[in-house]
């Protein structure tokens, strides 16, 4: 894999998982293409334009074609993908408008979810009130990561120890968790 250094951390992260789309098996089976085609229609609708310019995806709003289609037809739509994301890298990777050098211009990009999740971590680790951790739960709710804020909400009251740890370290150590998970929600629009 390559390591994107555009300047803005949400596109380095979509190219990456664009990356990883384009290694797709051309063998999987509809659910499995049916993953591709939703994490591949979300990540195009947070391209910017100077970097959506490279990448000529075919149709990917196929109903449930992939379902009822035959095998022939996943491996047919999965190849037409895998290929229009890989010749897009290429030509992205060669683009030098997109170095952090050439200071590119991605205002056109959406906010990201894990951008939302990030900025009201920030904020909770300013002022550790019940607001913030509201502001928390609101960023975290269409995500996977509820159960680490109700265990940061949890310590947040606890007096006694968790496990060997004070409340306190066990606290910071789940602030931590939820900043390094949170980044995996770059490719999601806010």
């Amino acid at each position: 894999m390559k390591y994107w250094v555009t300047g803005d951390v949400v596109v380095d992260s979509i190219l990456q998982k664009l990356e990883g789309f384009g290694t797709w098996r051309s063998d999987s089976d509809a659910e499995s293409t049916h993953q591709l085609l939703s994490g591949v229609i979300h990540i195009q609708e947070m391209l910017p334009g100077l970097v959506a310019r490279h990448f000529q995806f075919p149709n990917l709003f196929v109903g449930n074609a992939h379902f009822s289609g035959s095998q022939g037809y996943r491996r047919d739509l999965i190849e037409g993908i895998t290929s229009a994301i890989n010749k897009g890298l290429v030509a992205a990777a060669a683009d030098p408008m997109l170095g952090r050098d050439s200071n590119p211009d991605f205002s056109d990009r959406p906010r990201s979810r894990g951008e939302e999740i990030l900025d009201a971590l920030t904020a909770f680790e300013k002022d550790r009130d019940q607001a913030a951790l509201s502001r928390l739960k609101m960023a975290v709710s269409p995500t996977g990561l509820q159960s680490r804020v109700n265990t940061i909400e949890m310590l947040m009251n606890r007096k006694r120890p968790y496990g060997n740890q004070s409340p306190e370290v066990a606290l910071l150590s789940e602030l931590g968790r939820l900043e390094f998970e949170a980044r995996a929600y770059h490719g999601l629009k806010a």
